[in-house]
């Protein structure tokens, strides 16, 4: 088709579109009354329902409104296009002159735009259903006629799918071509064909339950009027990382299980929370699967693993209840020594309380001499414990366990709470033996001390007068009280990072306390880290590879050798008046160049060159020695390979912004470490790539979160395996699905 000249010809619009003013076609002149009853209970706003919808099905009304006005008001007002075409009454006039000046408004290139959306919209749908500018197609069903019909607003400026539908339908009533154009259908609500409403309103929310936010189900219909229910949302992957997903039901079984899945996971989960973490995974397709213990849950192996959970827990109980009568046996018994030593210290104390009551009088010593003389040659005291004051062993808890061929989620459920009660009171029982037994232990102490204090008044009762000097002394015995040890952990509470939410604090004190430790020099130094020089500093044996990056430094440098271009300047690059951004705060600083710090002139030799990056890579060393994180915090590193991390490595506290390097990749291996306050890394943070003369440099880490480490001087210990997928739309149809392996470590020690 010949490119149009002149946009604003009205004429040439009209005949791009093909259509006759003088000879209006007779199927835009007929109409048919709709009757059109919009649901009350439906959002005017969202769209639930998407479909292929043929050219030839679809009436034109054109409504004196806008987009935002009501449904009831834009229908109430609607006319025919016919009307708008051809003025056959004076009112009509009006109408004809609106439809002339959306034609004038509206340009070719918008409506051809359409075209080429439509077209690829023939061929795929888009991953995420809706597309760009779709809330333009109004199209609405009349459900009693079984037609569609589409409002046009001739208030609002956009026309463009308008003016394309109408050009569709004059080549399809001249060609009998049909086509078809895939929209959504205006204020339609789902049709419970495979899943009724209410159940689509529980799949959002048990989707949001496990992926921690709110998902869009569409109904959409294919060109051969087959349904699929689409959900499409944005899914936790690992860590505080998010993902795209999407889920395509085809039929009534495949929703029906997915729905009864996701009911099932969700009922386990907030019923039985401490025993049920179902994880969400994304499979190559991007659609969610769900994960416990390592094993993918389906629909079809819910019998099989509500059978397993079932007879698991019966054996916990099992196992649990033997345990639960031996705690209580050995209760019992400790509580008998308890009443034994109470009664023993009791008869020691009261004997010591009648001494120290006699002690006071002349009278009262003399009669305590004799008495206790007496009692020591007649008798001989028992201590007897009352069977009746013993507590009797209380009864082990009964669960009654049923046996089915398949079990249902109830009785896992129901079984599970019966194990929970049956923990609750064994780590009571645990915790009154423990109780128990360090009360004995303190009151067979006090015996033994007061075993001591009673030893000492028989060794003075020999003869009277020892006696009596002995009750005359100014000191007294006294009754220690047992002090029993306990064992106290005191840990040091660290807070917890998250590099999403507390990037600019962790920012400021990661730059604040490397300004403290590094001068002019280490700073440079380490932003050649940050530069393609490192890859050079890995092979710095590799004379080709010095040669290469040499070469490449001069040409970049090139412009700095030509006398009337040279760089007279230095580090003072800009006047003390210029004013620059980073992050949200200004600046006066000069950003650093790799060609200055190298010290790169057009005859720096392969030598020299090397000789420069050896007195960087011993000045880093000594940075990395002397460098301390000021906190705790996990950090990325990412690789092609497996096992592929030594030496100097650069990590990122942003795991999403290390992967991203690796963007294409169908695999990425991906290790997390867990860095220790005070381990020895440096962060890029502002200072390094800044010179901070001026003292105005703010603090942070606004140009990235990464940093440098030294693998080969830590002992690591690998704590953890995983795996993810993490799903990411290179445009509106394609999807690019990247598996990543995740192996975590802990730090154990460092070798400086």
């Amino acid at each position: 088709m010949p490119k149009i000249t002149n946009e604003n010809n009205i004429e040439e619009k009209l005949k791009y579109i093909g259509l006759n003013l003088e000879k209006i076609p007779k199927f835009l002149k007929e109409y048919t009354n709709l009757e059109y009853k919009p649901l009350k209970a439906y959002g005017e706003n969202s769209y639930k329902v998407y479909r292929y919808v043929p050219i030839s099905k679809i009436q034109i009304l054109l409504t004196p409104t806008n987009r935002l006005n009501t449904l009831q008001e834009k229908y109430t007002k609607a006319r025919p296009l016919g009307e708008y075409l051809q003025p056959e009454k004076e009112e009509d006039i009006i109408k004809h002159t609106t439809f002339l000046k959306m034609l004038k408004h509206i340009q070719i290139s918008e409506i051809e735009k359409v075209g080429e959306e439509q077209k690829k919209l023939n061929k795929q749908m888009p991953f995420k259903v809706k597309f760009e500018e779709n809330y333009l197609w109004q199209i609405y069903y009349a459900e009693s006629l079984d037609t569609y019909f589409m409002l046009v607003p001739t208030e609002d400026l956009e026309y463009a799918s308008f003016f394309y539908l109408l050009k569709k339908q004059i080549e399809y009533h001249k060609t009998k071509k049909e086509e078809m154009i895939f929209v959504p259908i205006c204020y339609e609500n789902y049709s419970g064909k495979y899943l009724k409403p209410s159940e689509i309103a529980d799949l959002e929310k048990y989707l949001w339950f496990f992926t921690k936010n709110w998902c869009n189900i569409y109904e959409v219909y294919n060109k051969d009027e087959s349904l699929n229910i689409v959900i499409v949302g944005d899914t936790i992957v690992y860590d505080d990382m998010v993902s795209i997903y999407r889920n395509v039901l085809k039929t009534k079984d495949d929703s029906t299980k997915f729905y009864k899945l996701l009911k099932a996971l969700f009922i386990l989960a907030t019923e039985l929370p401490h025993h049920y973490n179902f994880l969400v995974k994304l499979n190559r397709y991007g659609a969610i699967e769900f994960e416990y213990n390592q094993k993918k849950i389906h629909y079809n192996y819910l019998i099989e693993f509500l059978n397993k959970e079932y007879l698991k827990f019966k054996e916990d109980i099992i196992n649990l209840q033997s345990k639960e009568e031996n705690l209580k046996i050995q209760l019992k018994e400790l509580k008998e020594i308890a009443a034994k030593r109470d009664l023993e210290y009791f008869v020691k104390e009261k004997q010591i309380a009648t001494y120290l009551e006699c002690r006071k009088t002349f009278f009262g010593r003399v009669k305590y001499f004799f008495k206790s003389k007496k009692k020591k040659k007649n008798q001989t005291e028992e201590v007897i414990v009352q069977e009746e004051n013993v507590e009797k062993i209380e009864k082990i808890s009964c669960v009654e366990f049923i046996s089915k061929e398949y079990y249902t989620i109830e009785d896992v459920v129901k079984i599970c709470k019966e194990l929970d009660k049956i923990i609750a009171n064994v780590q009571n029982l645990e915790q009154d033996i423990k109780a128990l037994e360090n009360k004995i232990e303190k009151v067979e102490t006090k015996i033994k001390n007061a075993n001591l204090y009673i030893e000492e008044i028989d060794n003075h009762e020999k003869n009277i007068f020892e006696f009596w000097k002995f009750t005359n002394k100014d000191e007294s015995l006294l009754l220690n009280e047992a002090s029993i040890q306990e064992e106290s952990v005191n840990k040091k509470i660290e807070k917890v990072y998250k590099y999403k939410e507390d990037l600019e604090e962790i920012g400021n004190l990661i730059d604040k306390e490397q300004r403290k430790i590094f001068n002019k020099t280490d700073f440079d130094s380490i932003y050649i880290l940050t530069t393609d020089i490192l890859d050079v500093i890995r092979n710095i044996d590799d004379k080709e590879v010095l040669e290469e990056s040499l070469d490449k430094l001069k040409k970049e440098q090139e412009i700095l050798f030509s006398t009337d271009k040279m760089d007279i300047f230095g580090n003072m690059v800009e006047d003390h008046t210029k004013i620059k951004m980073l992050g949200k705060n200004k600046h006066r600083e000069a950003k650093k160049e790799k060609q200055k710090i190298l010290d790169i002139t057009k005859n720096t030799s392969v030598e020299e060159y090397k000789e420069n990056l050896e007195k960087i890579i011993d000045n880093i060393q000594d940075c990395i020695k002397k460098a301390k994180s000021p906190l705790a915090i996990p950090i990325y590193i990412a690789s092609k390979e497996k096992n592929n991390i030594k030496n100097l490595q650069t990590f990122s506290i942003n795991p999403e912004e290390i992967i991203q390097e690796f963007e294409g990749e169908k695999e990425v291996h991906l290790y997390k470490i867990y860095l220790k306050e005070n381990s020895n890394v440096i962060y890029f943070s502002n200072s390094v790539y800044y010179d901070n003369n001026n003292k105005t440099l703010p603090l942070g880490m606004d140009l990235g979160t990464k940093g440098v480490i030294d693998i080969d001087e830590y002992n690591l210990k690998q704590i953890r395996k995983d795996e993810f997928r993490l799903c990411k739309l290179l445009n509106e149809f394609k999807l690019e699905t990247n598996k990543i392996y995740v192996y975590e470590y802990e730090i154990l020690e460092a070798n400086y």
